[in-house]
């Protein structure tokens, strides 16, 4: 992997400035690392350009037709991060009145060489540029870490082909803020975010259906419901975060430990192999009609749930009269003229 240009420029929003900082030789095995990590990061999501002449796309070809000038890398570089700020300022002024703040850092811009392939990316990464004390001269300095979690935002643009209608990138974000990459990078999804609700859903409804339906319903049941859960409840949907809060953590009923890791192994390469990306902005109305379950209770009785439920695990609850040894449901009732329709029933 070949850096051939490298820039950093820490942005300001609320200064409304931008400030150019020198990068040392020993800062290269630092951007190495983020390279690295942002181009084996599986939680990114597939954009395309919306033209050949957008501003940072522009200004990323003009490095590379003169990577050995140095004052038009310098001048480019700084005009990209010129428009950070000031789609930032414009994100900010959205933000505020939700008592919000966009997250202040830096911006990283290199231009590399990948020799194994002979493919040319375009990096551009906002990451977390913070003070910290120096605990020799107890003096306020500002740095970097190296936990790559810091990285709030990146986009790796190919811009191997300089003669093509159509530039691809990979970009990671870590919310929902849709500033970084239709407003800065000027770029759009390649799959919408209908699209990839509805093959996400399905893909991993389906999954939990042909593995742990028939051997572990209970399990099966509560998985699903948190499933539809995070679908309705958050603006980002991100995949790895999804596997890690609601199948990784989870404490099964009927599922053995080695059958969850056998589901878990099976859930980690299902984006691929189902063709929807690890991160979009979930559609709920898209997937109304996917959620809705009708069971079999008894003859001329069926039990439908419509959306997630609250607590499944003790508001729908399965037992055996121990003196009859009759199957019952018990469900807790919300709505009174329901529960006033059976009261008398015992």
């Amino acid at each position: 992997m070949l850096i051939i240009t490298k820039s950093l420029h820490v942005i300001n929003y609320q200064l409304d400035e931008i400030f150019p900082r020198e990068i040392s030789e020993s800062f290269r095995e630092y951007v190495l690392e983020l390279v690295n990590h942002i181009r084996n990061n599986p939680s990114v999501r597939a954009y395309k350009s919306t033209s050949t002449t957008t501003e940072v796309i522009r200004c990323a070809l003009d490095i590379l037709e003169n990577k050995d000038s140095d004052d038009i890398i310098s001048t480019r570089t700084e005009n990209i991060s010129k428009r950070l700020l000031s789609k930032e300022q414009e994100a900010q002024r959205r933000v505020e009145r939700l008592s919000t703040n966009i997250q202040k850092g830096s911006l990283i811009q290199a231009l590399i060489q990948d020799e194994a392939n002979d493919n040319t990316y375009y990096l551009l990464a906002k990451v977390d540029h913070s003070e910290f004390v120096d605990d020799d001269t107890f003096t306020f300095k500002s740095g970097f870490s190296k936990d790559k979690k810091n990285i709030w935002k990146s986009c790796l643009l190919d811009i191997s082909n300089t003669d093509t209608d159509i530039f691809y990138a990979k970009v990671y974000t870590n919310n929902s803020a849709k500033y970084w990459s239709e407003g800065f990078l000027e770029l759009v999804p390649i799959e919408s975010n209908e699209s990839n609700t509805i093959k996400a859903f399905k893909s991993i409804d389906g999954l939990l259906g042909a593995t742990i339906k028939k051997t572990a319903p209970s399990d099966y049941t509560v998985i699903r419901n948190s499933v539809i859960s995070y679908f309705k409840n958050v603006d980002h949907f991100d995949y790895s975060d999804m596997l890690e809060t609601l199948i990784r953590n989870y404490d099964p009923t009927e599922l053995s430990r080695d059958d969850l890791s056998s589901l878990i192994g099976k859930f980690e390469g299902l984006p691929e192999k189902k063709k929807f990306d690890r991160q979009f902005s979930p559609v709920p109305s898209a997937i109304k009609a996917h959620i809705k379950k009708i069971y079999e209770v008894n003859s001329g009785i069926k039990l439908q749930v419509t959306d997630e439920v609250d607590d499944i695990r003790n508001t729908i609850t399965a037992f055996v009269d121990g003196d009859t040894g009759q199957q019952y449901l018990r469900i807790k009732v919300t709505n009174q003229d329901t529960f006033n329709m059976f009261k008398n029933n015992n």
